[in-house]
């Protein structure tokens, strides 16, 4: 009897952990409008300036068609912060999963590369880091993910990973 109750005691303490785990690891992905700005982490808010299709950067053509996204990040803190790019990936209204076209980007202006600006970069307080990133997709509607660090896996709406929104891209054209 006090084996069977062992065991019992074991089970619900073993079920207890995993629920309490899994509950942790899963959420609701936060979605916002593009229009919206978003608390990328507390110190710094996110912002997409402008979306539009093009079927050509200024080196580059696309296979299907370039998604521009024209976006920027404002320290709101009072000393300059690290930053590190953020994983960008587009979903489409299918499901379809893409990241960054790199010869999209490779084919902007470095300056205005978002990518390349923030690696080992710092965000000097109130001082925006505007940039684009450029996807080579069909033509659709997407969400862009957002993620601080690894992408995570999306399963749907649920997510699993840390500081992870997604915003509703509106593009011109």
């Amino acid at each position: 009897m006090k084996q069977k109750l062992k065991f019992i005691t074991l089970l619900f303490v073993v079920n207890f952990l995993f629920i309490s785990c899994a509950s942790m690891m899963t959420h609701e992905i936060p979605s916002y409008s593009q229009d919206q700005e978003v608390n990328y982490r507390e110190d710094i808010i996110f912002k997409i300036e402008k979306t539009y299709w093009t079927n050509q950067t200024s080196t580059q053509t696309a296979d299907a068609h370039f998604l521009v996204v024209e976006m920027s990040m404002t320290n709101i803190g009072k000393k300059s912060t690290a930053t590190y790019p953020p994983v960008f990936t587009l979903i489409s209204d299918q499901g379809y999963e893409y990241e960054f076209s790199d010869r999209g980007t490779a084919g902007i202006d470095p300056n205005d590369n978002m990518l390349y600006k923030l690696k080992d970069s710092r965000l000097s307080p109130l001082v925006p880091v505007r940039g684009k990133v450029v996807f080579d997709v069909p033509k659709g509607n997407y969400f862009m993910i957002v993620s601080t660090g690894e992408k995570g896996e999306i399963i749907g709406r649920i997510y699993r990973g840390k500081d992870l929104f997604r915003i509703k891209l509106l593009p011109e054209n």
